[in-house]
């Protein structure tokens, strides 16, 4: 009897360490790990995957809030798309020497936009060296870093529209402030922090330890694979009370996207090269996925979720700004307006 205790004990503390892990490696992560002071460890040449869209892609360290730190790297992918002569980037990634050159080569910066509140690290590279070219950043980013607020202006509030040439972007309700971006002329999906796409046969970067973490928050925080595919399931713990039905939402808007003619999918992080081929099926899959309902480990999440984070606003300052109740963490100032 006694032992039956134990394992039952021990189980209980595996499940409950699994659940604070799921809900809390990413706001930890993003708020406390990362810093400016990212290296970049090494860098392609720009990628083209059509006529009027290139892929630049950066590996990268996260900065130098310690050795431990340093050795979680990511890849940092940035989307190129050129029309008549003028550039749109998405999701500025590190502007080295060789890629400035690459870009000016292939047309003038004409729109840099930010898809979320946490692909904006490089972004002052750009608005230094491209002075003249206007920065769209999420509404979040302008309470996140008010001081952005002279150089950018908010992506429109519209669940979706174009904000340039050839391409289509959609608000995704299950993670406020985060855009997916479809270039027709590709069939190119890009997304920065909802899909993540990792080749079965290519293992996680970094130590040992990061590796065995990687792989722990992977098994319990992303989606099956669907082909190379995956949907960051964890973002269900991140909704918010009276929100409405999110999870409803955030399906009919995926049905939406993968209506498209996607025939590649590239994200911003993952390990590839450039993007990869999907087909239907494989986005039907996905779609099963999204559509899931929300399991006992994710309301458990949720709670503690909103325990940590909710409970702490200011100290996870840089994570809040993502939701629509910004005003109701005492943080909400105007947003500059553009001049007519």
């Amino acid at each position: 009897m006694f032992e039956a205790i134990i394992i039952v004990a021990a189980i209980a503390v595996i499940v409950t360490i699994a659940i604070i892990v799921r809900a809390m490696w990413d706001p930890f992560y993003c708020c406390f790990m990362t810093t400016a002071d990212i290296g970049v460890l090494s860098s392609s040449s720009l990628i083209k995957i059509s006529s009027s869209v290139y892929i630049s892609e950066h590996f990268i360290n996260s900065g130098n809030s310690g050795k431990w730190a340093r050795s979680i790297t990511k890849f940092s992918r940035m989307l190129v798309v050129v029309h008549n002569g003028e550039l749109c980037l998405y999701n500025p990634c590190p502007l080295t020497e060789e890629l400035r050159k690459e870009l000016d080569e292939l047309g003038s910066i004409q729109r840099v936009v930010v898809t979320n509140c946490f692909h904006y690290a490089f972004l002052t590279q750009y608005i230094d060296a491209y002075p003249e070219a206007s920065f769209l950043v999420p509404q979040g980013m302008l309470w996140k870093r008010p001081e952005l607020q002279q150089h950018c202006t908010a992506i429109p509030a519209a669940t979706e529209g174009s904000l340039f040439a050839g391409t289509h972007y959609f608000r995704l309700p299950d993670f406020y402030q985060e855009h997916a971006i479809f270039v027709e002329e590709a069939g190119l999906l890009y997304c920065s922090d909802t899909l993540y796409i990792r080749e079965p046969e290519t293992r996680p970067h970094g130590r040992i330890a990061v590796r065995l973490m990687q792989e722990l928050i992977r098994s319990i925080s992303f989606s099956r694979r669907c082909g190379v595919i995956h949907y960051f399931d964890y973002v269900r713990q991140f909704r918010y009370p009276g929100s409405g039905d999110l999870h409803k939402k955030n399906v009919e808007c995926w049905r939406k996207i993968f209506a498209l003619p996607i025939k590649r999918v590239t994200t911003g992080h993952g390990v590839f090269c450039g993007c990869v081929s999907v087909t239907k099926p494989e986005l039907q899959k996905l779609l099963h996925c999204i559509e899931r309902k929300d399991g006992w480990m994710d309301r458990a999440g949720r709670v503690v979720f909103r325990m940590c984070v909710w409970k702490s606003p200011h100290r996870y300052r840089d994570w809040t700004c993502l939701y629509d109740k910004e005003a109701q963490f005492g943080y909400h100032p105007p947003v500059k307006e553009e001049k007519g």
